[in-house]
């Protein structure tokens, strides 16, 4: 009850335009612009289709994890395709950091995917050649980098203190983009009720 009251309150805060120590995320909103499943854009190169596809079906497995008491074979599209790594192991890494929260705020169709399971809240950031996936909650534990560069694989970003500073703004600014489309968000849409 007492996490309810919680979110009653902030959505409220949120919904007055008052600042908030949290932000609601449009998981799940029909109103959000980006709720249908992302649809590749016209032109993606195959590179480009296999990262998309490697990204929502790594978002989806943050989002509902498979028990880790058994072996899951090719279902564990975690352990098998993405390896860890730090963002200096390659420049290329840096880009979705710093791109990320601009290209969620242009918009557009399958830009952004905020999902959440037992796993916890997880948001997806396709951008030109790239893509990216953070699970902001319960704490920010997994960030996931796609490149075309590197068909078939993503990089887990651990461990990494020399950008620690970069990786921290980047998912500070892609969430605040991606509240903006949450409850008292300034892009917030109410649902239209169905007219009978």
């Amino acid at each position: 009850m007492r996490a309810q009251a919680a979110h009653d309150q902030v959505w409220r805060a949120q919904a007055a335009g008052d600042g908030t120590s949290m932000m609601v995320l449009p998981v799940g909103d029909p109103a959000m612009p980006f709720a249908e499943l992302a649809s590749e854009p016209v032109g993606l190169s195959e590179a480009g289709r296999r990262r998309w596809a490697l990204a929502e079906q790594v978002c989806a497995a943050l989002e509902n994890p498979l028990p880790r008491e058994m072996w899951h074979g090719e279902a564990d599209v975690i352990g098998l395709r993405v390896l860890p790594a730090r963002v200096d192991d390659d420049p290329a890494m840096q880009q979705p950091l710093l791109d990320a929260a601009e290209v969620v705020e242009q918009g557009g169709p399958g830009v952004l995917r905020v999902g959440s399971g037992a796993g916890g809240v997880v948001l997806r950031v396709h951008g030109p050649s790239w893509s990216l996936v953070v699970r902001v909650s319960p704490v920010v534990d997994a960030i996931v980098i796609f490149l075309d560069g590197v068909p078939g694989y993503g990089w887990r970003v651990e461990d990494d203190a020399e950008s620690w500073e970069l990786i921290e703004d980047a998912v500070t600014r892609v969430v605040t983009e991606a509240a903006r489309y949450g409850w008292g968000g300034d892009r917030y849409t109410a649902p239209v009720a169905p007219v009978a």
